[in-house]
């Protein structure tokens, strides 16, 4: 698997959860195409800080 195969399946793995704690969360998301940047927010500051 070449580096832009990798890239892309790690954004679509990163979006795959995105859209499911959003939907866990009462918002509103679409199975495919682009994901609100006030949902990826609000995602990015639920999340653990990793340790500097």
């Amino acid at each position: 698997m070449d580096e832009q195969q990798q890239a892309a399946d790690a954004r679509a793995q990163r979006d795959d959860a995105v859209r499911a704690w959003a939907r866990d969360n009462g918002y509103l998301v679409n199975d495919q195409g682009r994901i609100p940047a006030a949902i990826r927010e609000a995602y990015a500051k639920k999340q653990p800080r990793a340790a500097d």
